[in-house]
C-alpha cells in the first residue's frame, strides 16, 4: 500500500484519538528556551532553570524521589540525544559516602545509576559535561595519582574509558599542572565539538579550550589552548563551580553556595559581566545547557540542517567575510570518525551578506549517518559546526503531516509503536525551539506556538535511540 495513502486515511482516526486523550508534553518547558535558559545543580541534586537575562529561576526538575542521598552532586551535563541529565549524584571526600553516577530522566522523572567511574570513591568530582552528540561524557579528576585525569562515559554502552593525565599547551609544554592547582571548575561543549574546560578557586580562574575532535579513548596527550590566564582574579573571593553556553554562543559562569553570582562573558577572554545574584542559595553549584551554540563568542555560522528525502539534503548559511576560504563536508558512521564527502567552494557574495549551501549525499548507509560542515579559512583554521544524524532506516518508517501544518503536527510510526520518543524542534538556525516527549500513545504535536516558517523535526526512539529526521512547514 502507498504510505502515503495509509497515512492519510489515519490522520482522522488519529485525531479522535488525541481528543479523548488528557494534555501531554508536561515536560515540554525543558529546552524550549536555549537562548534565554540553561540550568543549574545544586550541591543536594536539585536541577533548576535559570534565566541568563536576569538570574531568575524556574521550578526545579529533580523531584529527588530516588531517596538516594545526594551529597556534593556536581557535573552535570544534559544530552540532546535522549534528553536525560547526567551528572555525579553523590561525590563526597568522606569515607561515609560512595560515588554515584546517574542519569535523571525528565520525561519520567526518575534517577538511575550509572556505571562506577574509574576513580576512587573518595574522590570529589569537580566539572563534567556531555559532547556535542550528547552520547558521552566527559570529567576531570584533578587529583589522580598520576596528574589530573581526563575520563570519557560512553551513554550508550554505559562503560568508562580512561583519556590521558597529560595536558600541553599549542607549544607542546605540559600545563597539566594547572588542572590540580585550581581544582574547582567546570566543562562545555560547544557545537563544534570543542571542549571548554573552567578551572579555579577562591581567588584565581582559568579558561582552557581542547579543540575538536576531542578523543573518547586512551591517548598520550591532548592540547589545550589558554582562553583565559588561570592567575586572573575571581570577581567575588569565590570559586566559579559553573560553565555553559546558551543557544547564541554567550558563555555563562556561575559560584556556588554562599555567593551565587551569575556571570556573562560576552566575547572570548573578555571581562565577566555580572547578571546578577541567584535568589536562592545553592542554585548553581554547576551549570549546563541543553542546546549547543552554532557559532560560539562571534563566528559566522547561522545555521545547518540535514534532512533525508531521496538523497540525504545537506543545507547550511552563514554570514561570509574575506577569511572564509571555503566548506568541507564531513561524514561519519558512529558520530567520532569522520571523512571528507566534498568541498564546497566559497560563495562570491560580498562581506557581511547572508550565503546558503547545498551538498546531497547518496552513499548513506543503513542507520545512522553523522554530518557536520567544517569551515575553512584563508589562515589555516576551521571551525566545525554542529553535528546532525539522519537515520535512513527509522526516516522511512515514520512520517508526518499535514505539511504545512498550522497548529497540530501529526506523526505516525509504521514499524515501532510500543516507543516512547524524545521529539525535538530546530528552526532553521539550528535552535531548539520545542521539546517535548511522545508517549506510546502519543502521534501529535502542537506546534501552535510556533512562528511562521521551516522547521526539522528530530525524532529519538526510547527503545533504541534510533534518530529520523523530517522537514516540515509552519503556516
Amino acid at each position: 500500500m502507498n504510505p502515503h495513502l495509509y497515512l492519510r486515511k489515519h490522520y482522522l482516526a488519529i485525531y479522535v484519538s488525541l481528543l479523548l486523550l488528557p494534555a501531554t508534553g508536561l515536560r515540554a518547558q525543558i529546552c524550549q528556551d536555549p537562548t534565554d535558559t540553561i540550568y543549574g545543580l545544586s550541591t543536594t541534586g536539585v536541577i533548576y532553570p535559570i534565566n541568563v537575562n536576569n538570574a531568575t529561576i524556574g521550578t526545579n526538575l529533580d523531584s529527588l524521589t530516588d531517596g538516594n542521598a545526594p551529597v556534593n552532586s556536581n557535573g552535570i551535563g544534559f544530552s540532546k540525544l535522549n534528553g536525560r541529565f547526567y551528572y555525579f549524584e553523590r561525590s563526597a571526600a568522606g569515607s561515609a559516602f560512595f560515588q554515584r553516577f546517574v542519569y535523571y530522566d525528565p520525561a519520567t522523572g526518575t534517577v538511575l545509576g550509572r556505571a562506577t567511574p574509574p576513580f576512587a570513591n573518595a574522590k570529589k568530582c569537580r566539572s563534567g559535561c556531555m559532547n556535542t552528540a550528547g552520547n558521552g561524557y566527559y570529567t576531570i579528576d584533578p587529583a589522580a595519582a598520576g596528574g589530573p585525569t581526563l575520563y570519557y562515559f560512553n551513554a550508550l554502552t554505559n562503560a568508562w574509558a580512561t583519556v590521558t593525565s597529560v595536558f600541553l599547551d599549542p607549544s607542546s609544554v605540559d600545563i597539566s599542572t594547572n588542572f590540580s592547582t585550581l581544582n574547582s571548575g567546570d566543562m562545555a561543549f560547544d557545537g563544534s565539538g570543542n571542549l571548554w574546560i573552567l578551572i579555579s578557586n577562591a581567588s584565581k580562574y582559568g579558561l582552557y579550550k581542547i579543540s575538536a575532535p576531542v578523543p573518547n579513548t586512551a591517548v598520550a596527550s591532548v592540547t589545550a589552548t589558554q582562553i583565559i590566564d588561570p592567575i586572573t582574579a575571581t570577581p567575588s573571593g569565590f570559586s566559579i563551580t559553573g560553565l555553559a553556553f546558551n543557544a547564541t554562543g554567550a558563555l555563562y559562569l556561575s559560584t556556588g553556595s554562599g555567593d551565587n553570582k551569575l556571570y556573562k562573558m560576552a566575547a572570548a577572554s573578555s571581562a565577566l559581566v555580572l547578571v546578577g545574584t541567584l535568589p536562592k542559595d545553592d542554585v548553581a553549584s554547576d551549570l549546563t545547557s541543553c542546546a549547543y551554540p552554532l557559532w560560539v563568542l562571534g563566528t559566522s555560522w547561522l545555521g545547518f540542517d540535514a534532512v533525508l528525502k531521496k538523497e540525504v539534503e545537506l543545507s547550511w548559511t552563514s554570514t561570509e567575510d574575506g577569511s572564509i576560504a571555503g566548506y568541507r563536508v564531513e561524514y561519519s558512521t558512529d558520530g567520532e570518525h569522520w571523512k571528507t564527502r566534498a568541498t564546497v567552494a566559497k560563495n562570491d557574495f560580498p562581506d557581511g551578506s547572508t550565503a546558503s549551501y547545498h551538498y546531497s549525499d547518496a552513499q548513506y548507509a543503513a542507520g545512522n549517518n553523522f554530518y557536520r560542515i567544517v569551515q575553512l579559512s584563508t589562515d589555516g583554521k576551521t571551525v566545525f559546526s554542529v553535528v546532525k544524524v539522519v537515520n535512513t532506516i527509522a526516516g522511512r518508517k515514520i512520517y508526518i503531516g499535514p505539511n504545512p501544518a498550522r497548529d497540530m503536527l501529526y506523526i505516525y510510526n509504521y514499524d515501532n509503536g510500543n516507543s516512547k520518543y524524545l521529539a525535538q524542534v530546530f528552526d532553521q538556525a539550528g535552535r531548539l525551539v520545542y521539546y517535548t516527549i511522545l508517549e506510546q500513545s502519543q502521534q501529535s504535536i502542537n506546534i501552535s506556538g510556533l512562528q511562521k516558517g521551516s522547521y526539522v523535526l528530530k525524532l529519538t526512539a526510547s527503545s533504541n535511540q534510533s534518530v529520523s529526521s523530517h522537514h516540515f512547514l509552519k503556516w
